[in-house]
């Protein structure tokens, strides 16, 4: 009778797959002109950012903060990331925001057994990483993608 429920929990533990979104997922966005990028890896996607790169024409800020807050729910095309970086709160001109988020009518699936991957547009909002212009950016448009394995 042991070696039966040993058995039986081997076989649920080794057929067991991971939860949704496990791992590091992997956003790459880039404007139809190519002006705007922007990367960010995702930690269980709906979990912890890991970091994120903002680039508009060769100039980057990067956000490496547990200060972001992501909510992904694909079954209704939705990604959204807030990020509130506080680099040196002494300094107000460290402060570094961003606001991210996907157009759910242009939500797309095209995973495959391999690995997850969606397609959409999406719009950004943050601070502006080129010097001599306005602390914000103005929202620009993106085409995304999200790529991921279980």
């Amino acid at each position: 009778m042991k070696s039966l429920v040993l058995l039986i929990v081997v076989l649920l533990t080794a057929s067991h797959t991971s939860d949704l979104g496990s791992g590091t997922a992997y956003l790459t966005c880039t404007s139809d002109s190519g002006r705007t990028k922007f990367y960010a890896e995702l930690q269980d996607i709906d979990g912890l950012l890991e970091k994120a790169v903002l680039t508009i024409d060769s100039d980057s800020l990067s956000y490496e903060t547990s200060d972001g807050r992501i909510i992904f729910d694909p079954k209704n095309g939705i990604l959204t990331m807030y990020i509130d970086d506080y680099s040196n709160k002494s300094e107000e001109s460290n402060h570094k925001f961003l606001q991210f988020w996907s157009v759910p009518s242009t939500f797309v699936d095209k995973s495959t057994s391999s690995g997850q991957l969606y397609e959409f547009k999406a719009k950004i909002y943050g601070s502006e990483p080129r010097k001599g212009k306005e602390f914000h950016t103005p929202k620009i448009t993106l085409n995304c993608k999200l790529e991921y394995s279980i």
